[in-house]
């Protein structure tokens, strides 16, 4: 062998007895067969300049594709490289233990409290970790079993919680879903108004198998430090009779869940000024147990995703003397109204991205929507539900506001009313996707046959004086559901099949129980409308 092939070998030879962070099977893989490949067409010179290009770590290499050449000193380096590196494997093997307590617990964090638990078995390192997690997340579903009862599950399950924590550090997130009975609850309840101070989100969860409702006072979730409050299940929070005017009680929080029975929201906000996200929805408008009576709603003014609903029950008449929605920050709004409201505060909504509406007819309701309208007309995204749809029906004249920033509308429609979606196309110039859904007051399979036999028939459609600007401009999507083939319907979807000079897609969903062969139909009576953009696909289904 000539010198300058052993000084080749001998420099990856020394690759591999400095190898450090694995590179070196690497380098063998790239440069082995692709330099000793070119040796016999390369001069000393430039072989040994090639040689000094390599580098533990990184090899500068250009030619071709590769062609493996073996000799028995690179055999024999590949080996020990190998031996290398699977010893180095294994005293590495562990990483994760060398990590600070800090990272450990924080990785922790994100797992069930009997997850971490269970890592004290792991090594001695491991044994008492999870005591320093800040995080409590507990489920008592693993305590109801076939071999006992549901109050020894219960008692179980509280006396686990007690003994748990008290080896915790303070705690700053507490998740807790359980079920208890009436005895149960008020032992959470006291517990959690223990731990309540220096905790930053809490959730907090309850599963029972009847309408059995639970009162918690609220001084059990008094707290400053409090960021993230959610509350699920069959709970009335009453505020007794401790005055609460100017009263700061949860100064900090900035999210706000509460999906419970009954609640004096009026009050409740009053004490949380910093608020930014809020969900609520209320079961009760009434309660035996109320303190009082609500007669207002005043949203606070730093919200910025307001999402409420209201769940009464149909035969509860409510009246409410009025809902201040003063909140100028507000991107997103989602409001589900079954009371009666008198009357309704909005500002400009500058910030407003997304609301969805559905706002039952009631008789005060219908005069204060549009004025809602009005307020949001700077939305990108509009979701008018069937009870929208029906308080905007009765008006005489119409005052819509232009949507100049609207992109997708969709619309639920009990039955189909095109002249209000005509009227509402004219007001958004920029509609890129409309989302049509009709419920229909008939059923059945009568409807196709009654439709079918009139198809000619306009039912109520007149052809518009002018063609709304988003359809010949913007509108590329428009999907239909709940087709029922009602003379109405065919003219509308032909009209916009023919006026739409951007369509790129139509579809039209027909009811379940469409039968197949006027779905064959349907799609043979659509198909022959001449469209008027050369990209429009029709899909029925």
């Amino acid at each position: 062998m000539d010198v300058p092939r052993r000084r080749l070998e001998g420099a990856i030879q020394m690759l591999y007895d400095d190898d450090v962070d694995g590179t070196a099977e690497w380098v063998l893989k790239q440069c082995r067969h692709h330099v000793l490949c070119r040796f016999r067409s390369s001069s000393s010179l430039q072989l040994r300049n090639q040689i000094d290009d390599v580098g533990i770590g990184r090899v500068m290499i250009r030619g071709f594709p590769p062609k493996p050449v073996f000799c028995a000193a690179t055999s024999s380096a590949v080996k020990m490289g190998k031996r290398r590196k699977q010893r180095k494997a294994a005293v590495d093997r562990d990483v994760i233990s060398s990590l600070p307590d800090e990272i450990l617990c924080h990785i922790l964090s994100f797992l069930p409290t009997r997850t971490s638990m269970a890592t004290s078995v792991l090594s001695r390192r491991w044994r008492y970790l999870w005591e320093k997690v800040q995080v409590l997340d507990l489920n008592d579903d693993f305590l109801y079993t076939h071999d006992r009862s549901d109050e020894e599950a219960e008692e179980c399950f509280i006396n686990f919680l007690e003994k748990v924590v008290s080896g915790f550090n303070p705690l700053r997130k507490v998740r807790l879903s359980c079920r208890a009975d009436d005895y149960g609850y008020r032992r959470l309840f006291e517990w959690i108004g223990s731990v309540s101070e220096g905790v930053r989100e809490l959730y907090f969860s309850t599963r029972t198998t009847n309408r059995m409702t639970y009162t918690l006072h609220f001084e059990y979730i008094y707290s400053t430090s409090l960021v993230s409050l959610v509350l699920d299940g069959n709970i009335n929070i009453i505020f007794d009779d401790v005055n609460l005017d100017g009263k700061l009680f949860l100064p900090s929080l900035k999210n706000l869940e509460l999906h419970i029975d009954y609640l004096n929201l009026d009050v409740f906000l009053s004490g949380c000024p910093a608020l930014e996200t809020l969900r609520v929805t209320l079961i009760k408008f009434t309660t035996r147990e109320a303190d009082f009576d609500l007669e207002a709603i005043h949203m606070p003014r730093t919200l910025k995703s307001l999402t409420f609903e209201e769940r009464y029950h149909y035969s509860e008449v409510v009246t409410l003397k009025r809902l201040q929605l003063d909140t100028p920050s507000l991107e997103y709004l989602h409001l589900e109204l079954r009371c009666d409201y008198k009357r309704i505060l909005v500002c400009d909504y500058t910030n407003i991205k997304k609301a969805c509406l559905d706002i039952w007819p009631k008789r005060r309701n219908v005069a204060w929507v549009p004025k809602l309208l009005g307020a949001l007309c700077k939305t990108k995204f509009l979701w008018l539900k069937v009870s929208t749809i029906q308080c905007l029906l009765p008006a005489p004249v119409l005052d819509i506001p232009d949507f100049c920033n609207l992109i997708q509308l969709q619309l639920d429609f009990e039955d189909f009313k095109a002249k209000l979606l005509i009227d509402l196309l004219h007001h958004c110039p920029k509609l890129q996707a409309l989302k049509i859904y009709v419920l229909g007051s008939l059923d059945g399979e009568d409807y196709f046959y009654l439709s079918y036999l009139n198809p000619h028939k306009r039912n109520g459609w007149r052809q518009p004086s002018s063609v709304p600007n988003c359809i010949v401009s913007h509108l590329n999507t428009v999907e239909y559901r709940g087709y029922q083939n009602t003379p109405e319907e065919h003219e509308f979807t032909a009209y916009i099949l023919q006026r739409g000079l951007v369509l790129k897609t139509m579809r039209i969903h027909a009811k379940y129980y469409c039968p197949h062969y006027l779905k064959w139909e349907i799609s043979q009576a659509l198909s022959e409308i001449q469209r008027g953009s050369n990209m429009c696909r029709l899909e029925i289904d």
